[in-house]
C-alpha cells in the first residue's frame, strides 16, 4: 500500500494553491480553465490540483505572472 507522500509527492508545491485560485477567479470551473486557458487536458489539471503529478515550468510561470508567448513582431521579418 503506497503512503500519503508516494500518492501524492507535490502536494506541498505552492503552485496548487496559486492554480486553485486561478480556476477560482476564472469563475468556469476547472473543466474549462484546462480546456480554453491552459489548452490541457482537465484530467492532467486534476492530477496537478491532487499533487500527484507536478505543475509543469511553463504553468508555474504563467501563474506567477511571467509567462510569455514567443511571436513575430512587426519589426521581424
Amino acid at each position: 500500500m503506497l503512503t500519503p507522500e508516494q500518492e501524492a509527492p507535490h502536494k506541498g508545491s505552492w503552485a496548487i494553491a496559486a492554480l486553485r485560485d486561478a480556476i477560482d477567479a476564472d469563475g468556469r470551473g476547472t473543466a474549462v480553465f484546462a480546456r480554453v486557458v491552459l489548452v490541457r487536458p482537465p484530467s492532467t489539471v486534476y492530477r496537478w490540483l491532487s499533487g500527484s503529478r507536478p505543475i509543469p515550468k511553463c504553468v508555474r510561470d504563467y501563474l506567477l505572472g511571467t509567462w510569455r508567448i514567443l511571436g513575430s513582431t512587426k519589426d521581424s521579418k
